[in-house]
């Protein structure tokens, strides 16, 4: 199977955030499509090993901000390679509460879409969300920014938990060695797979 055949299928880029208490967590996903109009309900594909999984699960809400071409590419860094257990995404960000405390960004953004979890499927690695949308927003009249905008003029890279990543695009093959380079920094490690594996996340 030709793995490059599915990056024709089109994606966007949003970020789904959501609360454990009085926490917030949010990751990058590719994977969120409107299902009806009425009730609007969409669903969002998440990686099960992603705190924001967990946290959905636990509180079965999430808002969704529409990423726009102008948003900073380290937001992206931020979100796609980085846990939220870790690491508070928003701290320095312009962001705004839904009326039951989920973060939703308010710049780089073109909307966003706030909702509740009404079922969850389980997919091998990834659960499905099916949510209905409870309120929607235009924030600005910014270009959305698509995966293949992100990849092709932003030049990024795919975050390893995402469920479009695929790993032969994201290793450097040689005519003698295969080389990792980090997803984050461009970094290329020299030594054994193995190795480069037991990097810290950081």
């Amino acid at each position: 199977m030709d793995r490059k055949t599915l990056f024709q299928l089109s994606y966007g880029l949003y970020i789904v955030s959501t609360k454990n208490n009085d926490k917030f967590a949010g990751c990058v996903v590719n994977t969120i499509t409107q299902l009806t109009s009425t009730p609007t309900t969409i669903m969002v594909c998440i990686n099960k090993d992603n705190f924001t999984n967990h946290c959905i699960n636990q509180t079965k809400e999430f808002a969704v901000s529409i990423l726009s071409e102008k948003v900073k590419e380290s937001i992206i860094g931020d979100f796609g390679f980085h846990s939220s257990k870790d690491k508070n995404k928003f701290a320095d960000l312009s962001y705004t509460l839904t009326p039951s405390g989920i973060p939703y960004l308010t710049e780089g953004v073109c909307g966003f879409l706030q909702c509740k979890v009404i079922n969850a499927i389980d997919n091998y690695t990834h659960t499905l969300f099916i949510a209905e949308v409870q309120n929607a927003e235009i924030l600005s009249k910014e270009t959305p920014l698509t995966y293949s905008y992100y990849h092709n003029v932003i030049k990024g890279k795919t975050p390893p938990k995402a469920s479009s990543f695929n790993p032969d695009a994201e290793t450097i093959t040689t005519q003698t060695t295969t080389k990792y380079k980090c997803s984050v920094c461009g970094y290329i490690y020299p030594n054994s797979k193995e190795e480069f594996e037991l990097l810290p996340d950081d």
